[in-house]
């Protein structure tokens, strides 16, 4: 991690957030061009946050981590092998979604802060610059680009000029906020979650491997394994019926989990490791995603149902892209930025088609409010 003193004041390319699909681009632009300056700045003070939702990687992740030339150390961190999905889901059936017959394998459990880490060990290496504690304050166009100032946690005040910037700062969309852009926000999704410690570790039992979602009258459940024996619990629900259903307390909360059929079960011996955690998970997208000297990337651009475990999967693409997209700019390619926006349009696209089938599957709570906004309307419950 580098010391402001240190720092040139110019750089080819900033990128504001260093989280996967920061480090991402930086890694993906470096691979194309090795002596590009990249700065990524980053708001938190360190990548080491505990208690971090973790996430299961689908099999196909696999092939952007070759793309990034990261897939051998990836599979060197000896992260837990994830099989597949159980879901109760438009019946109180179990049906089963394993991953052996993807044609990549398995899919993996991951820590996410271990997971972090370990992309800005990677993109430092590449040789990105990266600063932690660096909160974005203002942006200015000028002639050759963009002026970027940036308050310090230790209460100093930097500004840094770029070519261009890429804005991979999370749903907040730090520097496109700046610009005077809004997300377009679909519905009100919120996560209420806890973890828990499994203290017997029991990684032989075939249940563990897999992700289980199981939905009910108030929303659905999302339930993992975790590294170290960890689990986590979350009830996703809207933020307005959170409230009105009480869940967003111990007591509400832990009525609920009892009231379900399935994951209930995976939490009776299993200790409370943290205090309940509430999250925003709804989905939404930029009204733009770039311009003249800009792109927004992974959740800065737009935002997926967890529903759907594409988070990282998306991060890494978007880090892919923006890197193509970039170097196009950079080689004075007219469509660079066109390009873009199609890619990210129609992704997104294709994402609020497959989410409206997926939650019309269930029937069974029609008559519920959360299930009604999904039924009924084409584009859920507004913020």
């Amino acid at each position: 991690m580098a010391t402001v003193n240190r720092l040139r004041r110019r750089y080819d390319v900033i990128i504001v957030g260093a989280g996967i699909a920061g480090c991402a681009t930086a890694i993906a632009l470096l691979q194309q061009i090795p002596n590009l300056s990249v700065l990524l700045l980053e708001r938190s003070s360190s990548v080491s946050r505990p208690f971090r939702i973790g996430e299961t990687l689908p099999p196909q992740t696999m092939l952007l981590l070759q793309q990034l030339g990261l897939s051998e150390s990836f599979l060197a961190r000896g992260d837990m092998a994830a099989m597949g999905t159980r879901s109760i889901w438009g019946s109180v059936q179990v049906h089963e979604y394993p991953f052996w017959f993807s044609c990549y394998g398995h899919g993996w459990h991951i820590d996410r802060t271990s997971f972090d880490s370990w992309m800005v060990r990677h993109a430092e290496r590449a040789g990105a610059t990266v600063i932690f504690g660096s909160t974005l304050t203002g942006t200015q166009n000028y002639r050759h680009g963009w002026r970027v100032t940036v308050h310090r946690s230790a209460a100093s005040t930097v500004t840094f000029e770029t070519a261009l910037v890429v804005d991979a700062s999370g749903r907040g969309s730090a520097f496109c906020r700046k610009l005077g852009l809004r997300a377009n926000k679909l519905d009100r999704l919120t996560g209420i979650f806890r973890f828990f410690q499994d203290e017997e570790n029991d990684t032989a039992c075939g249940d563990a491997s897999f992700t289980l979602i199981e939905s009910d009258v108030a929303g659905w459940w999302y339930s993992a394994r975790l590294p170290q024996g960890q689990w986590i619990a979350a009830l996703m629900t809207d933020s307005d019926l959170a409230r009105d259903m009480d869940v967003l307390g111990e007591t509400g909360w832990f009525k609920a989990l009892v009231n379900t059929s399935f994951t209930r079960t995976r939490f009776e011996k299993k200790t409370p490791l943290s205090p309940l955690q509430v999250k925003p998970a709804r989905s939404q997208c930029l009204q733009q995603f770039c311009g003249p000297g800009w792109y927004a990337a992974g959740d800065a651009a737009c935002v997926f149902d967890p529903l759907s475990s594409l988070g990282i999967f998306k991060a890494l693409r978007h880090g892919l892209l923006a890197s193509y997209a970039i170097r196009d700019e950079l080689q004075g390619k007219p469509d660079a930025i066109s390009k873009y926006q199609h890619l990210l349009e129609s992704e997104f696209k294709q994402y609020q088609h497959t989410r409206r089938q997926y939650y019309q599957l269930e029937k069974r709570f029609v008559q519920a409010p959360f299930w009604q906004r999904r039924q009924q309307q084409k584009h859920p419950g507004g913020a």
